[in-house]
């Protein structure tokens, strides 16, 4: 027998061998192509968050004397419609729409919580947690600062111990001693802060 009459062609098990190298190779990249896919989805919330809480706080350090009323209005989970809008609304400012510090703060948030909600994001303000001293107010406490939270997915904006919803974990103190400072971010939130 010559050479020629031993290999007459290509054997079922060499077909499929590299079928299922193909077949791996194919899910490897599949695989690779869903993690970029989901990177740049989290890249891009956290991008549009950022832009927004910037946005936030540059609307309040431009009206600090109201930053309590931010906060109550911007936690209110029914989003009312202020009874001034300040001119905020794309109508002409007359002399009429002239407002308070106070109505000013309460328009911007009612039309910060419309644009987020229209992102799917929620937004809260709170008491930073990691901010020292044992002070609950800006009044009693040297130390204190707000902490504006963006949360996405299934994560709300809130400080707490559950880490499948809280986005950062609280202050825990014993005795006016603080024993863990708070203020990290829990494994499995998706959420920004950011301290203003």
């Amino acid at each position: 027998m010559s050479v020629r009459d031993t290999q007459t062609g290509v054997g079922l098990i060499e077909v499929m061998v590299a079928l299922l190298l193909l077949t791996v190779a194919v899910l490897g990249y599949s695989a690779l192509q869903v993690q970029a896919i989901k990177a740049t989805n989290e890249s891009f919330e956290r991008t549009q968050s950022l832009v927004m809480m910037r946005n936030i706080a540059e609307k309040i350090h431009a009206n600090p004397d109201s930053i309590s009323i931010y906060e109550t209005q911007i936690n209110l989970s029914t989003n009312s419609t202020p009874n001034k809008k300040c001119g905020l609304d794309g109508q002409a400012v007359t002399t009429a729409a002239f407002c308070t510090p106070a109505e000013l703060a309460r328009a911007e948030s009612f039309y910060i919580k419309t644009d987020l909600a229209n992102y799917d994001f929620e937004v809260q303000m709170h008491p930073c947690p990691n901010t020292g001293g044992s002070g609950a107010s800006a009044a009693s406490n040297i130390m204190f600062s707000y902490c504006l939270i963006s949360a996405w997915g299934l994560t709300t904006p809130t400080i707490g111990e559950d880490e499948d919803v809280d986005c950062l974990t609280n202050r825990v103190s014993e005795n006016n001693v603080v024993t863990e400072a708070g203020g990290r971010y829990h494994p499995k939130s998706t959420c920004m802060m950011m301290e203003i």
